[in-house]
């Protein structure tokens, strides 16, 4: 598949449509009639002016979705707290986890120790190959 970013063309191809634009633009300039000149400077001015009051109504009318401090209380210890209270549960219970497979590794390890050492075979015979036909055999 080709990559519109890479083709050599598209450049050229865009100078020339802004081109044909520019030009079309200028010719429905030069055949705007007085009247209509007013009439575009007027909406013109309206524009601008709403523009201008626009921030503060939006911002009033939508609340605190266009603040990027957010709202006041986020500001509360309280608040602080409870967006961090997930993280601190999640870490502990991670630490809790990991201290319990730990645990339980080397309670098995000391488990197999035990046997080894308690066993009726001598730790020799555990390299022994047919250890494994003797588990087998006792099962």
């Amino acid at each position: 598949m080709k990559n519109d970013a890479t083709d050599p063309l598209r450049p050229k191809v865009e100078a020339r449509l802004a081109q044909q634009l520019a030009t079309r633009l200028q010719q429905a300039e030069q055949r705007i009639t007085p009247e209509q000149s007013e009439r575009l400077k007027a909406l013109r001015r309206m524009a601008v002016a709403q523009f201008r009051h626009a921030p503060a109504t939006t911002t009033l009318a939508h609340g605190h979705a266009l603040s990027l401090s957010g709202p006041a209380h986020w500001k509360s210890w309280l608040f602080r707290f409870g967006a961090v209270l997930p993280l601190i549960v999640l870490a502990a219970g991670l630490l809790a986890l990991q201290h319990y497979q730990q645990e339980r590794f080397v309670r098995l390890t000391a488990d197999i120790d035990t046997a080894l050492l308690l066993g009726d075979l001598p730790p020799a015979a555990y390299a022994d190959p047919g250890f494994a036909h003797y588990l087998k055999l006792e099962r």
